[in-house]
């Protein structure tokens, strides 16, 4: 019994197996020529991708065989220069020597002198050899002229040949890009937008996390490097933003079937319009490129430009950013910069021009700011940004009703206004305390007198 329900199943699950494969025959069939279809319609793709690579590969090689056909064409030239120069050089000293062979033959048959004569026979011989050697210069300036004409018709040539794999390519690609779906040049052009789109991301996220570790470093380093550092690293991060675009826009142009080479090959024009048009633009980068070689500001420098004037906040080849005390941004054009006042580079200098009034004494007061200098310099805060003892430069100008004092104190750069608010705070205070009048203008109303003098 057992064995018989065994068996009944086992055909029942056989008759269902068979079942399930003739169903599923059709849709593999279909499957399988479905496959056969699609490697049918992406055999000429792949074909076209083979000649279009191989066609690449030739035109490298066809340009690395003009570049050396225009070496040598250029050596010939040169050969050719400077045979001809050699030849020259030899025919003019032929008639050099045959006009004093003829001088001395003349002067040795007037004075029957035979030694003369001997001499001008002598310059006679050289003559004949002089021209000798320059018919041999004139062969090899005429085999020279043959070989640099040769190299130029090998240019012509190759050139030509270049220029029709070039429009072959050109055929190749746009015939690839019309046998391939929109579907995938999307998703080809979406493919490479999100490489882009990766890569500054994780350019910007690198440069960001180097300019914090700089930052923290700075003291190791020094301010002047580390600001240094930090205005290249934003640069070449520019550069980089500029790169990643263009030659995303070129992968793009290229998936959707637009040639590149034109594009580059019309650099030349575009030159020439920045030539009449786009002066402007080459100076700014000229100028940012020196600006940034020379050291002159850097980022997180204070500066002048002209009538604006404030941190500069960034600084590429093009234009230099500046954010004031108002924190409005100034952006400047690096070509309209002539000269530039920088606060803050390596050291700067707190100045004071202080007023007192005549009656008091200039003595006392200069002790006074003195003291007050050194109660600056020992302050646990202040004395680390002040780098040297107060510089007194003594009574620099007497005005109406002040004396002038003049003063300053050597800080750290961006530190001169702080430690100059300080100690003008500590200068009044002390001043006030001790009775040192700080003098400011009065105004005295008059109001004259009556015709009877009341």
């Amino acid at each position: 019994m057992k064995i018989r329900n065994v068996l009944l199943i086992l055909l029942v699950s056989s008759v269902f197996n068979a079942h399930l494969v003739f169903s599923d025959a059709a849709p593999a069939d279909k499957t399988i020529n479905d496959a056969k279809n699609t490697a049918a319609e992406e055999e000429p793709t792949a074909k076209i991708d083979e000649k279009v690579e191989a066609a690449k590969q030739i035109i490298e090689e066809k340009e690395k065989a003009v570049e050396e056909v225009k070496q040598q064409a250029e050596q010939a030239i040169a050969e050719k220069k400077e045979v001809k120069q050699e030849a020259l050089l030899k025919k003019e000293a032929v008639a050099v020597t045959k006009q004093e062979a003829e001088v001395l033959k003349k002067e040795a048959n007037a004075k029957r002198d035979t030694k003369l004569l001997k001499r001008s026979r002598g310059l006679e011989a050289k003559a004949v050899k002089l021209e000798k050697e320059a018919q041999i210069y004139s062969e090899k300036a005429g085999v020279a002229e043959s070989k640099a004409q040769i190299a130029l018709e090998q240019i012509a040539a190759k050139e030509a040949r270049l220029e029709s794999l070039q429009k072959a390519l050109e055929s190749l690609q746009k015939e690839k890009a019309e046998k391939t779906p929109l579907i995938k040049k999307i998703a080809d052009g979406s493919i490479i937008l999100l490489i882009a789109l990766i890569t500054l991301l994780t350019l910007r996220f690198c440069l960001k996390i180097f300019i914090n570790r700089l930052t923290k470093k700075s003291t190791n380093i020094g301010r002047e490097a580390a600001l240094r550092i930090k205005t290249f690293t934003r640069m070449f991060g520019w550069l980089g933003v500029v790169l990643i675009i263009i030659y995303a826009s070129f992968f793009i142009l290229e998936t959707f079937g637009v040639s590149v080479t034109p594009l580059i090959a019309g650099a030349g024009i575009v030159g020439i319009a920045f030539g009449f048009g786009g002066q402007y633009l080459i100076r700014d980068i000229i100028s940012g490129f020196f600006i940034l070689i020379e050291d002159q500001y850097r980022i997180d420098d204070v500066v002048k430009i002209g009538e604006y004037s404030g941190l500069v906040e960034d600084i590429n080849l093009r234009i230099t950013t500046l954010r004031d005390l108002e924190s409005r941004v100034i952006i400047i054009p690096n070509g309209e910069i002539k000269a530039v006042i920088n606060y803050t580079k390596e050291y700067s200098h707190a100045l004071f021009d202080m007023r007192i009034a005549y009656k008091e004494n200039v003595d006392q007061v200069i002790d006074i700011i003195n003291g007050i200098g050194k109660e600056m310099r020992e302050d646990k805060y202040y004395g680390n940004f002040i780098l040297e003892d107060l510089e007194m430069f003594g009574v620099d100008d007497f005005l109406d009703s002040a004396v002038i004092i003049k003063f300053r104190i050597k800080t750290l750069p961006m530190k001169q206004w702080e430690v100059s608010r300080e100690f003008k705070r500590r200068m009044k205070n002390r001043f006030d305390s001790l009775g040192i009048k700080i003098p400011f203008p009065h105004r005295t109303i008059y109001w004259g007198n009556n015709k009877d003098g009341g």
